[in-house]
């Protein structure tokens, strides 16, 4: 029998084989040199580690079992290395009805006017947020409130897409170190923006004051 140890992942105890630990702790210490230790690349890494444990819980099933060598190693090839990155950017990008990633029902966090359920199925649908609101109104309409009833039950059972890995299920995108980067920097780099324009008005504003 394999030595086991046990482990903390993102706040989720495993046991896992020291094979296997060894492996993984170079796999994360590799990751942790390429993010580097700023605030954004500490973000990126934490997602990474979440999204880690929540593979390893799939795995398990909530068992008390040990995480081994091959699911480390399946692991590694399904989010990537740094390695890969260069390669994959020269990539080209898929054809046009290429079949895609099958996309998760959340709400969206983003595009929420009351619980943003709307969002959600605009993501999951790929279509405008605006559409499928005028059809809910129509539907809430014409189904003298039915559509509500249905409205609210979306929003009870309906997990919002809190986590970077649901924010990118939701959106058909494959969980991977490369996408986890790219979506928290876009993110940040979204702020950065919202913070320029914001900044550029309040300096005319008191500028014509």
């Amino acid at each position: 029998m394999k030595k086991t140890l046990t482990i903390n992942i993102s706040g989720t105890i495993f046991h896992i084989e020291e094979d296997a630990y060894e492996a993984l702790q170079k796999y994360m210490v590799i990751l942790k040199n390429y993010f580097g230790k700023d605030d954004e690349g500490n973000e990126i890494f934490a997602d990474i580690e979440a999204r880690i444990a929540e593979i390893f819980t799939e795995k398990t099933g909530g068992k008390n079992q040990a995480v081994t060598l091959d699911w480390v190693e399946e692991l590694i090839e399904t989010l990537g290395t740094p390695e890969n990155f260069s390669e994959e950017a020269g990539e080209e990008e898929p054809l046009a009805g290429q079949k895609s990633r099958k996309r998760k029902l959340y709400r969206d966090p983003e595009q929420t006017v009351i619980a943003g359920v709307c969002g959600g199925l605009a993501a999951y649908f790929n279509m405008d947020p605006v559409v499928i609101r005028l059809i809910v109104v129509l539907l809430v309409l014409v189904t003298s409130g039915a559509g509500l009833l249905v409205y609210i039950i979306l929003w009870i059972i309906v997990p919002k897409a809190v986590t970077t890995t649901q924010r990118l299920e939701m959106q058909g995108e494959e969980v991977t170190v490369k996408n986890i980067e790219k979506f928290l920097k876009d993110e940040v780099d979204a702020v950065k923006e919202s913070y320029k324009k914001m900044r550029k008005s309040s300096f005319f504003s008191r500028k014509k004051s």
